[in-house]
């Protein structure tokens, strides 16, 4: 058996991704883990794979350069020589945070560097600018010994320097009140006949 994190970008273009996975079940491999996105143009897809028959690196990048020679693909990648027998960053509860306004060079570092300071472990971030607006989107570990209040405070205090506002919730809370639910349609329509035949 060996493990590996495997790396691509390129230019987005139609069937990268059955390129790359393509690539690897040539190699008897099995996707664990992905996560791709599409920024400014440009296609990232990082993947854990293991592969039951021992595999090389250079196998790997191989395989992937030639099922995908049409796309000028940078492959990088590591081998996962052992599992972490203790996590490198300390446990949490997972928040989201999000910061909106006025962009200026160096807010995500700032940010990054307000929560490292705390031991708040980054472990999702999206962050774009659209004309001069900055918007950020990010999943952190706060240690279970910080209140999120703490937080919160910090940010707001850079924010009100520099424009922004930033919110911190908890992944709960923040699920509870963006993510769709189910609605039902037959209800919905049988009071909408309802009402519509007492008219």
């Amino acid at each position: 058996m060996s493990s590996y994190m495997i790396s691509v970008t390129a230019a987005d273009r139609v069937g990268i991704v059955y390129s790359v996975t393509g690539a690897l079940l040539d190699l008897g491999g099995n996707v664990l883990e992905l996560s791709q996105t599409v920024m400014r143009g440009y296609f990232t897809i990082i993947l854990e794979a293991d592969f039951p028959t021992p595999r090389t690196r250079d196998q790997i990048v191989e395989a992937i350069h030639e099922r995908g020679r049409r796309f000028d693909l940078q492959v990088q990648v590591t081998e996962i020589k052992e599992p972490l027998t203790e996590p490198l960053v300390p446990a949490g509860e997972r928040f989201i945070l999000t910061v909106l306004g006025d962009d200026s060079p160096g807010i995500v570092h700032n940010i990054a560097g307000s929560l490292a300071a705390h031991g708040a472990n980054i472990v999702d971030l999206h962050a774009r600018v659209e004309g001069s607006r900055f918007s950020l989107v990010m999943e952190a570990l706060i240690p279970h010994d910080l209140t999120p209040a703490a937080i919160r405070s910090e940010l707001e205090r850079y924010g009100r320097a520099h424009k922004l506002e930033a919110f911190v919730q908890h992944e709960n809370i923040f699920a509870a009140t963006t993510e769709p639910s189910p609605v039902r349609l037959g209800a919905a329509l049988r009071s909408q006949g309802d009402s519509l035949a007492s008219h």
